[in-house]
């Protein structure tokens, strides 16, 4: 897993989510929807779970060997 990405640091603080929350979605969220193929050849999907008294969604591009955290919303 990697979350080096400026806009994941970016949208991490301006919606208040902590990395805890990331991880808890990660771990025990629900898809929502399918996976879709990106302009990249990657496949992405999105999380969902309400964690600490919040409804988080993550969106994680599939990698080969790990996935990468795009967004949260």
């Amino acid at each position: 897993m990697k979350f080096e990405h400026p806009h994941f640091q970016e949208r991490l603080e301006k919606r208040n989510v902590s990395m805890r929350q990331v991880l808890d979605v990660i771990k025990n969220g629900e898809p929502v929807g399918g996976p879709k193929l990106d302009q990249w050849g990657d496949w992405r999907i999105k999380l969902y779970r309400k964690t600490a008294g919040r409804k988080v969604q993550v969106v994680v591009a599939v990698k080969e060997n790990h996935f990468d955290l795009v967004t949260v919303i």
